[in-house]
Order: C-alpha cells, then sequence, then structure tokens
C-alpha cells in the first residue's frame, strides 16, 4: 500500500479513536478547532487500517486533519509527516510563493488537510496565519493543473480573555468545559512541557488560568492569537505553582519566561513521547522480565501503544541507526553540554533519518514498537551525560537564555499587569493599542 493512503487510513483510525474518546467533549471540537491532537499509528498491518478506514468513514465524507507548526518546524516538515511527497510539497511550495513569504509562518499556526473520502488523496490545503498582527487565511485546492492558491486577508477585532477552572478529567475537557477549543489546550500544555508532564503528572483538583487573545471577524469568533500568560497549580507533591508569561523585548527576542525572568524553554524535554505509564524506572538493580534475574536497568520504560511516534528531547546529531540483539531498532543521538540519548525497540525509524543527520528538538525519530528483548510495546530511553548513564526523570536541565539585564524593567511590567488578570475571574476586554 502506498505511503499516501497508509498516511490517509492511519488518519481515519485515530479519527475514529478520537471520537470515541472525546464524544462527551465534541460540542467543543469543531471545524475551527484545529490542534494538533495526540496522534497514534494504528497497530497491525496496512490492510488492516484500510479495513478500519473503510467501515468508519462514509464514501462521500470529507476526511479533515487538524495539524500546526511546532516551534522550529517550517510548513515542509508538517506535510511531510502527514504524508507528502518531496515532489508535492514543492508543487505546494511554488504555489504559496504567489501569495506569501512560507518564511513567515511561525509556530502555532494553523493546518487542515482535507482528504476525498473516496480515494483517500488530499484535495485541499487550508491555512491560517497571523501575520504582522493580520489573519490571514490560505486555501490551496488540487486541480488537473497542479495546486492552486488563495489568499484572504481578515479584518479581525482581537479580545484578551482571562480563564481559570479546576482540572476535572483532563485538561482537554476541562478548558473544554469553559468553552475553549483544543488548539488553546495544546498551546497551554505547550507552554510547560518542559518541566510539567499533564499524561502523568496531572491530578483531580489541580487548578489553571490563563490569559489568550482571541480573534474575531464581524463578531464571529475566528481563532486564537496568542497565549499571553499561563498559570498552573500542581498537588502532585504538595502544592507547586507553575506561572509563564509572554514577553517580546525590543530587539524582537520572544519567548515564555517563569516570574524571575528565566526562560520555559529548556534544552531538553521531560519525555520524548506521550506515553500511557512508565512501566519500568531507572535501576541498578532490576528483576529482568525475561532473563529473570537481577540486572542494572540505567533508563526509563514508558508504556505506549505500538506506532506511537517519538521525537528526540532535544536537538543533535543521529550517530547511531541500527538493530542491536537486546535493544532492537535503536536511535542515538548525540546533543550539546556532553549528553547522548538512546531509543530502544522502535517498531520503525521515521522516514530519511540516517546517521550524521541533524534532529530538531521534538522531531519524530521513530515509532514505539517491542524489538529486541521486550515483552510488550514500550520506549526504553536512556540518558547519558559524559559517558555515564543518568536517570532522565530526575535530571535537571538548564534553562534557555533569560530576559536581558536591559530588559528586566520592562518586562516586569508586563508580568504585574498579566498576573492581575491572571487572578481575574473570567472576562474579555479589548486589547490595548500599545499591548498588541
Amino acid at each position: 500500500m502506498s505511503r499516501r493512503v497508509h498516511a490517509f487510513a492511519t488518519a481515519v483510525v485515530w479519527i475514529a479513536l478520537s471520537v470515541a474518546v472525546w464524544a462527551i467533549v465534541a460540542y467543543w471540537i469543531g471545524v475551527g478547532s484545529v490542534g494538533e491532537l495526540p496522534a497514534v499509528e494504528p497497530a497491525g498491518d496496512s490492510a488492516r487500517a484500510a479495513r478500519i478506514a473503510l467501515v468508519a468513514v462514509p464514501h462521500s465524507q470529507t476526511v479533515v486533519i487538524p495539524d500546526r507548526l511546532g516551534r522550529g518546524e517550517t510548513l515542509s516538515s508538517v506535510l511531510s509527516r502527514n504524508g507528502f511527497s518531496a515532489a508535492e510539497i514543492h508543487d505546494i511550495a511554488r504555489a504559496l510563493s504567489a501569495i506569501m513569504d512560507v518564511r513567515h509562518l511561525r509556530a502555532g499556526d494553523e493546518i487542515e488537510i482535507l482528504y476525498d473520502g473516496d480515494g483517500g488523496e488530499p484535495t485541499t490545503i487550508r491555512l491560517k496565519t497571523l501575520n504582522r498582527g493580520d489573519l490571514q487565511r490560505v486555501e490551496l485546492t488540487r486541480s488537473e493543473l497542479g495546486w492552486q492558491s488563495l489568499a484572504e486577508e481578515v479584518e479581525l477585532t482581537r479580545r484578551t480573555v482571562s480563564l481559570s477552572g479546576v482540572l476535572e478529567g483532563n485538561l482537554f475537557a476541562s478548558i473544554g468545559r469553559l468553552g475553549e477549543g483544543a488548539p488553546l489546550t495544546i498551546a497551554f500544555a505547550n507552554v510547560f512541557a518542559w518541566d510539567f508532564d499533564f499524561y502523568t503528572q496531572s491530578r483531580q483538583g489541580d487548578r489553571f488560568s490563563l490569559v489568550v487573545e482571541k480573534l474575531y471577524r464581524e463578531g464571529e469568533f475566528v481563532g486564537y492569537g496568542d497565549l499571553r500568560a499561563a498559570r498552573y497549580l500542581s498537588y502532585l507533591s504538595g502544592e507547586r505553582i507553575f506561572s509563564a508569561f509572554l514577553y517580546e523585548d525590543p530587539s524582537g527576542t520572544r519567548d515564555y519566561y517563569d516570574p524571575q525572568g528565566k526562560s520555559m524553554r529548556k534544552a531538553f524535554l521531560r519525555a520524548p513521547l506521550d506515553f500511557q505509564r512508565i512501566s519500568s524506572g531507572f535501576s541498578y538493580s532490576r528483576l529482568h522480565p525475561i532473563h529473570k534475574r537481577r540486572m542494572p536497568h540505567l533508563g526509563v520504560d514508558y508504556a505506549a501503544r505500538t506506532g506511537t511516534p517519538v521525537y528526540s528531547v532535544a536537538s543533535g546529531v543521529v550517530t547511531g541507526r541500527a538493530f542491536t540483539e537486546g535493544g532492537g531498532n535503536t536511535v542515538t543521538v548525540r546533543h550539546a553540554m556532553g549528553y547522548t540519548t538512546k531509543y530502544l525497540h522502535l517498531s520503525r525509524f521515521a522516514k530519511g533519518l540516517a546517521v550524521g543527520r541533524r534532529v530538531e528538538q521534538k522531531e519524530v525519530i521513530g515509532y514505539v514498537g517491542m524489538t529486541g528483548s521486550a515483552t510488550g510495546p514500550h520506549l526504553d530511553f536512556r540518558l547519558i551525560h559524559h559517558g555515564k548513564a543518568v536517570n532522565p526523570v530526575t535530571q535537571i536541565f538548564p534553562p534557555g537564555p533569560p530576559v536581558a539585564d536591559e530588559y528586566f524593567e520592562d518586562f516586569e511590567r508586563r508580568r504585574a499587569r498579566l498576573s492581575k488578570q491572571l487572578a481575574s475571574r473570567r472576562r474579555d476586554v479589548a486589547v490595548p493599542a500599545d499591548d498588541l
């Protein structure tokens, strides 16, 4: 089966699973909610996936796959992971070049890919991007002459909204009950991705608050602008508050910072995948499930479904891509500051991954499996620092650059304004011209 059909079948299976899980909050996941929800590739062969697809989607139905650009990503990388070939990506970029500069696309820009339910071929690509404060909608359609593009400048009204709530169920459901969509939930979780894992560390009763810019056209909500501030109160171990403030200094540097002006962005992510649980921790004496004797386990096992994407926790260079007897399909990545990471038991490697290739933080390098010595699908993740194995869960990673000293007073003024908004109950206010 071709890569295109496999990608389509994978997308359809994901949608079918998502509908079942999120039925109770379906009212808030609509056509305008285009977020990068956790994707899981189906277990089994392509023929099985295709059969499921035929049952799940009527032939006359158009399938809409939402996605968005992550930090450091390009349109090419997003299209590639959705099954587009290099030739198709080149044709799409050429069509777009007539109406926009794709280099102006930024993290958070939303993408929808529409598939024809009859043949599984993409028929339309929709982009929503904020360019110099204006929302631009772009639609690409496939025709006999190739991809054709059309752009629409949207005149917007901007309003800042303060929201707060209590965690009940999970973060998606809790923010959904406030009437907000999946893209806002994803943006909120991404801000804290380096410090907090919402899959395993969130607890019922945790509290959250945020300040977000919402965009309207003629009174109708059309999308989210900047998530200006976010706060999460965790009761995992005592009481711990995570706060983040978006700040752009006069030189153009833009990032999220904690109340002390330290970057929220770290050199390493907390985990290399969206996992279900930690099935085995870091230990110097673990009873091996296969060999039945105590042996060192110098890594962390993350249980997840076969096919779950595995990404590099930091930017680096691939130094190993091979099958080993114990670890099965294994990827090794060398990073800065003397760190190396290993990803074991993969079902397969990411397309195009090769030794010597540079990968970026959160770039997919493979997929969860159980190759090598494994009793079930999981990822054995290992972190080595200056040649010595260390525990990834307890390791403290250095943050990115803080707010520059000459701009710290300006940052403090903005943080004070946003802190007041975080502490307020829900309210909508017009965006001040000097606060855009």
